[in-house]
């Protein structure tokens, strides 16, 4: 495991201990697997037709009706996890471009432009569902967390 994945397993990890953190990445999680559209990196959009692990969220969200689709999806984030995760969010969108860029990409160096980079869409895309289901599975949701086993 690479310096940014370990990152970006921190911040998941932080996200799925909090009930709005973890009810994120499950909208994350069933917005991916749907498969509508493609997965990007970090907060990139390509037209509506992919996104990155959270813009999968929002679109998931409206389609639960878990919330309304006005304004940019950014605009929901903090209003939806509080400012206690806002950060962390921030953060995983910054290390899922990182992990991205190094290890599920295709980057040509252009002299006067800055490099392009090409997401290996469908290699991300596994590799994006396999860290939230790894996640959400070593996660236990707050309330399971109060059960008292006595012998």
């Amino acid at each position: 495991m690479n310096a940014q994945e370990r990152l970006l397993r921190t911040d998941l990890t932080t996200l799925s201990d909090s009930d709005r953190g973890r009810q994120l990445l499950q909208l994350s999680l069933r917005g991916i697997q749907r498969g509508d559209r493609a997965v990007t990196a970090g907060c990139w959009a390509d037209q509506g037709i992919a996104g990155c692990l959270f813009q999968h969220a929002y679109w998931q969200g409206v389609e639960e009706g878990v919330f309304a689709d006005a304004g940019r999806p950014g605009d929901w984030i903090g209003s939806f996890v509080g400012s206690g995760d806002y950060g962390t969010v921030i953060r995983a969108i910054a290390a899922f471009d990182l992990l991205a860029k190094a290890g599920y990409a295709d980057v040509k160096t252009r002299r006067l432009l800055p490099d392009r980079v090409d997401v290996r869409t469908d290699e991300w895309r596994v590799a994006v569902e396999a860290l939230l289901v790894e996640t959400l599975a070593g996660a236990a949701p707050a309330a399971a967390e109060e059960v008292v086993v006595t012998a």
